[in-house]
């Protein structure tokens, strides 16, 4: 296979005449009897950004150490611009992948200075002059210019990072690959370092693979995000696709805050809407194709509601013509500033909620809990595992 040749699409996943980067068939990387990934798909197009997304032990880094070369795959191929770098029983050293790697540890050596530290993989590429003219470069892309003659011990934590950032892209590797790499910043730094690194990415144009466990990181960074749980991809897509509409109730827990309720869809409409029977309520909600284009009614499932979907309002309120609405009562709130969260109390059941920071309901407040006929997006127990 060349690296122009196509495969068959998955969901998410790139289009027939799209270039490949990176293609993996049936990945497999046990531990002993351990699985940490039991059979991985996954291709990346040339120059996209995409984001291994999950919990601690879903099998994301595993993965990109194993694209990179530190570790062995068990099972299955990975191919980097068509050619096999890794399959069961051989893999190719990482040196030799044209891949770089941006560690959650900054690993800037302290006795060089910040120009020798970006340089160090130009070693032999060059002469002295244009090799520091090339580190130079990288640094001014950074936002690092002016600082060549520093030492590590002398960066923050963020500059450090900038440091590592420059000596992955200073070789111009084919793909970059970056490990958790702002998780030991600051929440403010964090926030800008998404947007610096977006931007550098869309800049310098090439293909990067990024784990992350912290869902705003991936929103932010990605052309597509892949969800994983238990070493599977749960579900792939950009990002709005993933938070609107979740395939599962893991997904719909794992990004954003959802409310999620049993239910039976007794119908579905031309339009993929459907109608939801839930505690004696008929409720509205978008519904998905399944993969034959079929749609499925009077099927057992859950109804899943983001929080910021839930309008609350003081019981004096007008309300909207369409919605469901229910009487409750604020259990609980939480402020973030921007937004409160609440809890409110309907029956039996616990509503999550959010509203603006100013004017906040008060607890023990009763409330409506008003639902519009597009608020919920219905899971079927067919689409969970």
């Amino acid at each position: 296979m060349t690296a122009t040749e196509t495969v068959d699409r998955m969901p998410g996943a790139p289009a027939s005449g799209d270039t490949l980067a990176l293609d993996i068939r049936g990945l497999e990387i046990r531990y002993g009897s351990v699985v940490a990934v039991p059979d991985l798909d996954l291709q990346v197009r040339e120059g996209e950004l995409i984001t291994l997304l999950g919990p601690s032990g879903c099998g994301k880094t595993t993965t990109l150490r194993c694209i990179a070369g530190l570790e062995t795959p068990s099972g299955g191929e990975i191919r980097i611009h068509g050619e096999v770098v890794a399959k069961r029983g051989w893999q190719m050293p990482p040196e030799q992948r044209d891949i770089n790697m941006v560690f959650q540890t900054y690993a800037v050596w302290p006795h060089m200075s910040v120009l020798d530290n970006v340089a160090f993989g130009l070693r032999g590429s060059g002469s002295r002059s244009d090799v520091r003219e090339r580190a130079a470069n990288a640094l001014e892309m950074v936002g690092l210019a002016g600082f060549e003659k520093r030492f590590g011990t002398e960066l923050s934590g963020g500059q450090q990072q900038r440091v590592a950032l420059a000596r992955a892209i200073v070789t111009e590797p084919r793909i970059l690959l970056y490990d958790e790499p702002l998780s030991n910043l600051d929440a403010a730094l964090r926030e800008q370092m998404r947007f610096e690194l977006r931007e550098l990415h869309d800049r310098i144009g090439k293909t990067a693979i990024y784990v992350t466990h912290d869902q705003s990181e991936s929103m932010v960074l990605s052309d597509r995000v892949v969800l994983m749980r238990g070493g599977v991809i749960e579900q792939e897509g950009r990002p709005s696709e993933l938070y609107e509409t979740p395939r599962t109730t893991f997904a719909a827990r794992f990004l954003g805050t959802a409310n999620l309720w049993r239910g039976r869809l007794r119908e579905v409409a031309a339009d993929s809407t459907g109608v939801v029977e839930l505690d004696g309520d008929a409720l509205t909600c978008a519904v998905r194709e399944r993969g034959t284009g079929r749609l499925l009614g009077d099927a057992e499932g859950t109804l899943a509601v983001r929080a910021e979907r839930v309008l609350l309002l003081r019981t004096a309120d007008p309300v909207p013509p369409e919605a469901t609405v229910w009487r409750g009562r604020v259990e609980r709130a939480a402020y973030l500033g921007s937004k409160f969260e609440y809890h409110v109390a309907v029956g039996d059941r616990d509503v999550r909620a959010e509203g603006p920071g100013r004017s906040p309901l008060a607890l023990g407040e009763d409330v409506l809990v008003a639902l519009e006929p597009d608020a919920g997006v219905w899971i079927a127990d067919e689409d969970d595992r």
